[in-house]
């Protein structure tokens, strides 16, 4: 009984013992099919192809996909040697298997396809952040790109790969800011002095302009929209409004998000009465002053597009429009411009040639001759005078961040309030203004 069972138990380890030795090497094989086929790639760019060798020729081959690339087998030219030849048609990714002859498996390789797009940024020195990847009619964008310049890169190269009626699925990201403070400075000037002090490089002195893109309509003649990266400019600003040759008409600060449009109006609203049906009267308010709408857009962490539109209007009492009911009814006199430009963070640009003319007239004549029916015109003298002003606009965008989570925002005399506290009077006294730290205020 115990040989029985001794043999049993012999024959029972041996069932073990094959079995194990049987499934102990195939995680290894398929280890190794797994390294030898990750390192089977093949890249190609779309409207190319290249030659794969092999030491046989083949019996046959196939694609996964030959919207991706197509595959064709050649004649051998150099004895036994086989060659398959590989055209790229769109960017994507597809699996070649090749059967051998003698062989049952067939040998994979995988086949990337990249986009002329991509390949020729790869050779500019501008490599895409984001990756294009395409499955069957559709480009999908992954990642993070780090402008938006890199974003349109990638766009145009999953268009340009996936061919004209593929769509693309955009799933990534732009990691730059969002939120753009627009500095505005709306100024009223001579233009007889504005030439004299000019908004030319010649009377500041040294290079100042850093050019532009102006896009002012054809009919303001003599219109100017430049970058300008000095500071002299601003302090002959600030000097000619001391003196009373320049008057600040506004001098708002703005916050858009990128892509988004913000606005303001200096002004008021004129109301305007129309007639309705059945004898009624409808009162339409239509806005005028002065007034701003600018759309930034964040193109990279320094580099900023901006749209501005800016629009200066007031009422014209030399032409009036009378009113059916009694009463007259001012016009509008208009200035409009519409400008987009691309800027550095910080710096600053002007708009100018809104140009409005008036004229007046002086009489000086001698009491009661002058006021005669005839003879009158020889005893008084009128004098006629045309003035110019040109409005000019000083735009600086800067790139902002929102106020840090728990930091103390520093109110307008708020530190006043702190230093005459009685704990804080003697302190003030000994070590100065210098003494206290200053509270934080926005973060760049």
């Amino acid at each position: 009984m115990r040989q029985k069972i001794k043999k049993a138990g012999l024959g029972l380890g041996c069932w073990y013992a094959l079995c194990l030795s049987g499934l102990a090497p195939m995680p290894v094989m398929a280890q190794t099919a797994q390294t030898s086929a990750s390192q089977k790639v093949i890249r190609l760019v779309a409207n190319d192809q290249d030659i794969l060798r092999l030491p046989q020729v083949p019996q046959r081959v196939a694609i996964s996909d030959d919207s991706v690339a197509d595959v064709q087998i050649l004649s051998s030219s150099s004895g036994q040697r086989g060659e398959v030849l590989l055209i790229g048609k769109r960017a994507g990714t597809a699996d070649l298997r090749v059967w051998m002859p003698g062989r049952s498996n067939p040998e994979r390789w995988t086949v990337e396809v990249t986009s002329q797009v991509q390949q020729q940024l790869a050779q500019s020195g501008r490599p895409m952040s984001a990756q294009v990847s395409s499955a069957g009619q559709q480009s999908l964008i992954t990642g993070s790109s780090p402008s938006l310049l890199d974003h349109q890169d990638a766009m145009a190269a999953a268009r340009s790969g996936a061919g004209p009626d593929a769509a693309v699925l955009d799933l990534s990201e732009v990691s730059t800011s969002g939120m753009v403070q627009v500095e505005v400075k709306v100024v009223e000037v001579s233009r007889d002095v504005a030439k004299d002090i000019g908004l030319s490089a010649n009377a500041i002195g040294g290079k100042p302009w850093s050019g532009g893109m102006n896009l002012l309509p054809q009919a303001l003649s003599g219109g100017l929209s430049l970058a300008y990266n000095s500071r002299n400019f601003s302090a002959a600003l600030n000097l000619l409004e001391q003196n009373g040759l320049a008057r600040v008409l506004a001098e708002p600060t703005l916050v858009a998000m990128s892509g988004h449009s913000a606005s303001f109006l200096s002004g008021g609203e004129i109301p305007i009465p129309s007639s309705g049906g059945l004898g009624t009267t409808t009162v339409e308010y239509k806005p005028f002053g002065i007034g701003l709408t600018v759309t930034p857009t964040v193109l990279s962490p320094d580099r900023i597009a901006l749209k501005v539109a800016p629009e200066a209007s007031d009422l014209d009492y030399s032409r009036v429009v009378e009113m059916p009911g009694g009463g007259v009814m001012p016009s509008l006199r208009t200035r409009r411009a519409d400008t987009t430009i691309e800027l550095g963070d910080g710096e600053s640009y002007i708009i100018s040639g809104l140009v409005s003319r008036q004229t007046a007239a002086s009489v000086n004549k001698i009491p009661f001759l002058g006021d005669l029916p005839i003879l009158g015109s020889f005893f008084r003298n009128v004098q006629y005078s045309q003035k110019e002003l040109e409005l000019v606009i000083v735009v600086t965008p800067r790139l902002i961040k929102p106020i840090q989570k728990g930091a103390t925002i520093a109110l307008p005399g708020g530190r006043q309030e702190k230093l005459d506290d009685a704990p804080n009077a003697w302190g003030y006294f000994l070590l100065g203004r210098h003494g206290y730290e200053q509270m934080p205020g926005f973060s760049r």
